[in-house]
């Protein structure tokens, strides 16, 4: 029980300070697009300027069919892969350094560096939203939405509590371990390409498959397309997996977190 009571009083503590994570979710945005003319706007270009790359590629030089009931388009196709693992990646990659980048405040003070990186798990959720505007809009226009959309949010939410674990895991570790951020952008390239963003799990050999469902994005990247291209809500058990391990993740990277934050101070 005390490793409960432990991340129990962790994740009150965030609730707690709910008003500083406001505060620096606002900062972050800020300090992302300042003195920039088109501020939020590059939240959804850059995304856009990645999936007119990948389509050209895998549409027209690969010739990629996606086999779907919804839709034939790869674009389409293509974006409901590729919006949830630029939040996963983004966040990953800026999780890790986050407590190392804001060293000045926990060596001086006793800041809650665990709002670190949720702060930047909600700063993502922003421009994650601007992207996905952007692709209710063109499914609106193709009359492909279904009322299965308003389920996305709680698809999300498992996204979400992968990321925050992970990358509470990841800044603990980058602290000790100043390796850690290499490693992780080795793994996400490898995680990247067995994550069924370009492909469905249905062109794999069926030996592989299996594999495939272990990864938590697949399911993610599965559920994005089912619920806003096909109108389909995913199966029972497609949810229970990625639930278990979003849970898991969420509780074991918040109790690594909390376990080796009391030694930030001197390791930085």
């Amino acid at each position: 029980m005390v490793p409960f009571q432990i991340l129990s009083s962790f994740l009150i503590q965030l609730v707690v300070r709910r008003h500083l994570i406001w505060t620096f979710v606002r900062r972050d945005l800020r300090s992302r697009y300042v003195g920039s003319v088109m501020g939020l706007c590059w939240s959804v270009l850059h995304p856009l300027v990645l999936l007119a790359a990948y389509t050209f590629v895998f549409q027209f030089i690969f010739r990629v069919r996606p086999r779907l009931a919804g839709t034939d388009s790869f674009a389409v196709f293509l974006f409901c892969g590729l919006l949830p693992w630029l939040y996963f990646q983004d966040t990953l990659q800026r999780s890790c350094t986050s407590v190392v980048e804001q060293r000045n405040l926990i060596q001086k003070t006793l800041f809650p560096s665990e709002v670190l990186p949720l702060t930047l798990a909600a700063s993502n959720l922003v421009t994650h939203l601007f992207g996905l505007a952007v692709l209710l809009s063109v499914l609106l226009y193709l009359e492909l939405l279904t009322w299965t959309a308003l389920l996305l949010p709680a698809w999300f939410f498992w996204l979400l509590l992968l990321a925050l674990g992970l990358g509470w895991l990841l800044a603990a570790l980058q602290v000790f371990l100043r390796d850690t951020a290499q490693v992780l952008s080795v793994l996400l390239v490898f995680w990247f390409w067995f994550t069924p963003i370009f492909y469905q799990v249905e062109m794999v050999p069926p030996r592989f498959q299996p594999w495939l469902r272990l990864n938590p994005l697949t399911h993610v990247v599965e559920g994005y397309r089912l619920l806003l291209l096909e109108g389909r809500i995913p199966a029972p058990e497609s949810w229970l997996v990625l639930a278990g391990l979003s849970l898991a993740t969420f509780f074991l990277g918040g109790l690594a977190f909390r376990g080796m934050k009391r030694e930030f101070a001197d390791a930085l």
